[in-house]
């Protein structure tokens, strides 16, 4: 690979980046500065995610964090390096496909974190949230974001841990397909639409959402 520049930014930066760099010096390095505005300079915002969690939702989510200055902290089960995956959909399956993606640094254990030291959540999809809802710190910390009414964004399977935590009768959600109908089981009402916000919660319904995901739950966060 080259080390041909763009804008300043090399290509061997930008994948180095992808594979593991910290937050931290990524914002810096590669991104700049925040956004002028500065609404959310420093804020910190838990990304709840595992082993095999989607590659795009999970780098989109943090990327435009850091657009923001608000503060990415990537949370799972242990603190390691993840491996993250892509999920797409070939006209020759009838199901979605899954392929190996990027992988990514986690900066703390769920059983680490203090749920007031952060101004929202995240939760994007893959297979990861099918797994980490047994955790049971994890389980906490979505519960106190809950009942704190704290900013939640939850996408495609990440709605798992939102009824894995507490109860969703009479909440308004969206979620990938494959789950709508435990979501209406529930007791919840599923919309199929890009995005849907009930209070605190802000839910889509896979990467194709993310561009009208991710705005809303930033207007949220600055609320």
């Amino acid at each position: 690979m080259s080390d041909e520049r763009h804008y300043g930014i090399s290509r061997r930066q930008v994948l180095g980046a992808s594979l593991g760099v910290s937050l931290g010096a990524l914002s810096t390095q590669v991104f700049g500065a925040p956004r002028p505005d500065g609404a959310l300079k420093g804020r910190r915002v838990l990304i709840a995610t595992g082993e095999f969690g989607e590659a795009l939702e999970t780098y989109y989510l943090i990327f435009r964090l850091l657009e923001e200055g608000a503060v990415p902290v990537v949370a799972a089960p242990t603190k390691k390096r993840l491996q993250l995956v892509v999920h797409d959909f070939e006209p020759e399956y009838e199901g979605y496909t899954e392929k190996l993606g990027y992988q990514l640094d986690v900066d703390v254990a769920y059983a680490d974190v203090r749920p007031d030291d952060y101004a929202g959540l995240l939760i994007p999809g893959g297979r990861a949230p099918e797994e980490i809802r047994q955790d049971d710190d994890l389980v906490a910390i979505v519960g106190n974001f809950l009942d704190q009414k704290k900013p939640i964004g939850a996408m495609c399977h990440g709605v798992m841990l939102i009824y894995t935590a507490r109860p969703i009768r009479g909440r308004t959600m969206t979620a990938y397909a494959g789950i709508a109908k435990d979501i209406e089981l529930l007791g919840a009402t599923y919309v199929d639409k890009a995005v849907v916000t009930d209070g605190a919660l802000v839910t889509s319904r896979g990467w194709p959402d993310l561009p009208a995901f991710m705005p809303t739950f930033v207007d949220l966060l600055k609320g």
